[in-house]
């Protein structure tokens, strides 16, 4: 019962320093030790590259940006004159097909920047056979003194 215990504090705090709920770059210093021992961070990371890696697709277009803030209720040709103003103002085009935001701007908003999708499978791999000769070696020495 104690065990299952510890487990699930550790994988709440797993949870909580991944990078699911906290990027990276808004963990503390004194924390950050935690965010590279969590069991969730990498499988996690190499899911967001996996998705999000390819550079030619785009996920916000135009107007979509304003979906989900209080400007996405306005109208469409408004939010069009919106876009107009923008663009003189950053002296970029931006149209309602403008390609706002990518996978890869996406995975740098999340942080993930270190490690390839093929380096996180490798590094959970890892934390798989270290567990493995972690608990190999508790039952060794747990069964010290009994009956075989």
């Amino acid at each position: 019962m104690l065990g299952y215990t510890v487990v699930v504090a550790l994988l709440a705090y797993f949870l909580l320093f991944s990078g699911f709920f906290i990027n990276r770059d808004r963990i503390p210093d004194y924390w950050i030790w935690f965010h590279y021992l969590s069991l969730v961070k990498y499988p996690y990371e190499a899911v967001l590259q996996n998705e999000f890696d390819d550079p030619n697709k785009c996920f916000v277009r135009g107007v979509q940006m304003f979906d989900n803030t209080p400007l996405g209720a306005l109208p469409d040709a408004l939010k069009l004159s919106v876009l107009k103003a923008m663009s003189g103002s950053l002296g970029v085009s931006l149209t309602s097909s403008t390609c706002i935001t990518t996978g890869s701007d996406i995975l740098k908003q999340q942080g993930i920047t270190q490690l390839s999708k093929w380096n996180c499978l490798w590094v959970t791999v890892a934390w798989g056979f270290f567990f493995r000769v972690l608990f190999y070696f508790s039952l060794l020495l747990g069964s010290k003194g009994k009956r075989r």
